[in-house]
């Protein structure tokens, strides 16, 4: 872990958190509470940054009214995204020879693999993918498509098998990936990949550069496997009561689960 003395001085710096499962209620909103406490922060001085798995569109949903945060990060650091104008600034794209090597080389190990892909204006899917999609409010409102070509930006594959779900596909896949590319769990039933070095520390790094942050000046939250490489690199890594073990592992300290507003709280301890 980098050294902690700027979080434990208690002055002004970065709050960078997963939304899903750790500054989200059980119902993937923001609560009240939670509204009110970022608010307050902003006003003290700190950065607020959500770092989440979810497509733009998705979070921008359920963040712009509340207008609590400062940058955003999404499918798990494939994108960085300005809130304040609805715009992308930056994409980190998959290889487009990784690209295809991963679906030729996955389809020959794993039988019965379905994929869907993210690109620059919505994402597509294999037909196996389809009743996923449809319960993914990131992606029901696109379609069922042929495979990208290499003309074709693509930031983020969603890979399901109809018997493995979460960490255990993950372990499935991993031996066969073509490339380092990165590879991790979010809590729902598909697997993510992104690009070699792709995660979510990589564009907080980035964003924090031109902000004139470093790790030290980081508080991150998170739950799940996507939030590992943040919490590790962070100033002070914080999971939530209910974070995965790997989660747990590589935070400095665990707080109390995410339904009980325990992000909001921690946050207040700063203040």
């Amino acid at each position: 872990m980098a050294d902690d003395s700027a979080v434990g001085g208690r002055r002004p710096g970065v709050i960078a958190s997963d939304l899903d499962g750790t500054l989200f209620g059980l119902d993937h909103k923001l609560s009240g509470r939670t509204v009110e406490v970022l608010s307050t922060a902003r006003r003290a001085g700190w950065m607020v940054i959500a770092a989440t798995g979810r497509a733009p569109r998705s979070a921008m949903d359920r963040l712009a009214r509340h207008n609590v945060v400062d940058g955003l990060i999404c499918s798990n650091g494939s994108i960085i995204h300005d809130v304040s104008t609805d715009t992308t600034l930056r994409r980190y794209t998959i290889n487009p020879d990784h690209l295809a090597s991963l679906f030729a080389a996955l389809d020959t190990a794993v039988p019965e693999l379905s994929f869907c892909w993210e690109m620059r204006n919505g994402s597509a899917w294999d037909h196996g993918f389809d009743d996923i999609a449809r319960t993914h409010d990131d992606l029901r409102k696109f379609q069922t498509g042929p495979r990208p070509d290499s003309a074709t930006a693509v930031t983020k594959v969603m890979v399901r098998h109809p018997d493995a779900v979460g960490n255990e596909l993950a372990e499935w896949l991993l031996p066969h990936l073509p490339a380092p590319l990165t590879l991790n769990c979010s809590g729902v039933d598909f697997v993510e990949i992104t690009g070699v070095g792709v995660d979510k520390s990589r564009a907080l790094a980035h964003m924090l550069d031109e902000a004139g942050f470093c790790a030290n000046d980081v508080v991150a939250f998170g739950d799940n496997h996507n939030d590992v490489q943040m919490l590790r690199w962070a100033g002070r890594g914080v999971a939530v009561g209910n974070a995965v073990d790997a989660a747990k592992r590589a935070a400095d300290e665990v707080i109390g689960h995410h339904s009980d507003d325990s992000v909001a709280e921690y946050i207040e301890s700063l203040l």
